[in-house]
This record gives structure tokens, sequence and C-alpha cells, in this order.
């Protein structure tokens, strides 16, 4: 059994996608966006490896599904693009993170500083030489990244985004894609989110927690859900 499983048995049941901006994909308009598969959070062990909670997805079951849309998008020669999120051990790039994450002064240890091994890919995805690798110190895939750029210059007005996390990453550059206009796809099994540090979290009921909560938001107000498999099929794989 799969964490996987409740998405494609209730993704229906618990998102209404009932309205579309992309209600088809045109492959010639398209672009992949791999976004944050990094060992830390999809690799059993890492520093900030995420759990199935709630039936959403666990970290080392989105590799799979990233791994099919990727082989299939490169061999429909829809254009990719890579994001890998960290931030400097000085903390002169945080923001507020650090604050927020009671990590003021700690950033030098902490696994998502650049050198520390937070960065690294998981071991079943590799870039191509001519597949762009974006380091952003920001959640959304579009702040201080020249990823508008790579859309526009390719003609592409879609954006899938397979990768981590829902709650943070993905929501982020879905708002700041749908902002700029571009219609934005993301797949709910490639994708899960850290759970909420409250008491209970761990408990959620099936279909809520911020993994789903994100999923809706997205769907209602910046681009679409989709699976893997869903998306596969609209491109005719």
């Amino acid at each position: 059994m799969s964490s996987l499983d409740y998405t494609y048995e209730n993704i229906d049941k618990v998102i209404d996608r009932s309205t579309w901006v992309a209600p088809t994909i045109d492959p010639g308009k398209t672009m992949l966006l791999v976004l944050d598969m990094q060992k830390a959070c999809a690799e059993p062990g890492g520093a900030m490896y995420i759990p199935s909670i709630g039936g959403a997805p666990e970290g080392k079951d989105v590799v799979q599904p990233v791994v099919n849309v990727l082989d299939t998008c490169r061999a429909k020669g829809i254009p990719v693009v890579w994001s890998l999120w960290g931030l400097r051990g000085d903390g002169k790039d945080a923001g507020y993170a650090d604050r927020k994450w009671g990590l003021e002064g700690q950033l030098a240890t902490f696994p998502g500083s650049w050198g520390n091994g937070g960065d690294e890919l998981v071991n079943e995805l590799k870039p191509l030489d001519d597949e762009p690798v974006m380091r952003k110190h920001r959640f959304s895939s579009f702040y201080g990244t020249p990823l508008t750029e790579y859309l526009r210059r390719a003609g592409c007005d879609t954006l899938v985004v397979a990768g981590l996390s829902t709650g943070n990453c993905q929501i982020a550059t879905a708002i700041d894609g749908n902002n700029q206009d571009f219609k934005v796809v993301v797949l709910a099994d490639t994708t899960a989110a850290i759970p909420a540090s409250i008491p209970g979290a761990a408990e959620q009921p099936l279909g809520f927690g911020q993994h789903w909560e994100a999923l809706r938001n997205i769907q209602a107000n910046h681009g679409d859900v989709r699976t893997s498999v869903e998306f596969l099929r609209m491109i005719g794989a």
C-alpha cells in the first residue's frame, strides 16, 4: 500500500475541481519545473523528511511520479527547469525565516543551508546539461530567479510543477505564476507538506492538514491541481 493511494482514490472528494485554467495542455507551450526534490525532505532519514499525514503523500513516495513526469516531458520535447531551495549559513538571505523557525544564529548548522547537504537532489533525479538549475532562498521559484524569462523565451504560457513542498514552495510558486498570468498546474501526487508544529498534528483526519489546504487554495485561486497520471494522459502519454 502506498501513501499515494488516498490521493488517487479521493482527490475529487476533498478538492473541488469543477473549474480549470488549463482544461487542456499544449506541450508546445508548457514547461516543467522540478521543484526542490532534495534528499533532506524526500529521502528517509533526511533532516526535514516529510511523513504522510492526513492521507497526504510521504516524501519517498513522490519520487517515482516525478521521475515519470520528467521522463515523459523530455521525450515529448517539453522544456525542463529545476529549482533548489536553501539559505546562506550566515543568514544574510534568510529574511525572517531564521526568526520564524527559532534558528537565529544557528543557520550555519541548519540542514537547509547551502553546503550542509540539504540541497542535494535525490539519487533518482539528475538535470541534463541543458536544463537550468535555479538556486533560490525563498519558497517561490519565481522570486529572484530567471524563471519568468525562461518561460517567455520558450514561448510557454503553462507551468507544470512537480515536487516539494505543498504548503511552502508549491503554493508560493503557484501564486507568483498566477500573478503573472501563467497557467500553473501542480501535481498532487508529486508533493507533500511538513506537518504543522502543533499538538495533535500527526493525527490529522484524512483529507485535512497543510498539504490538502494548500492544494484546495491553489485550485480555488491560483491554478489547477492534477495528478501526474492525469497530466501524462493530457499530453498523450
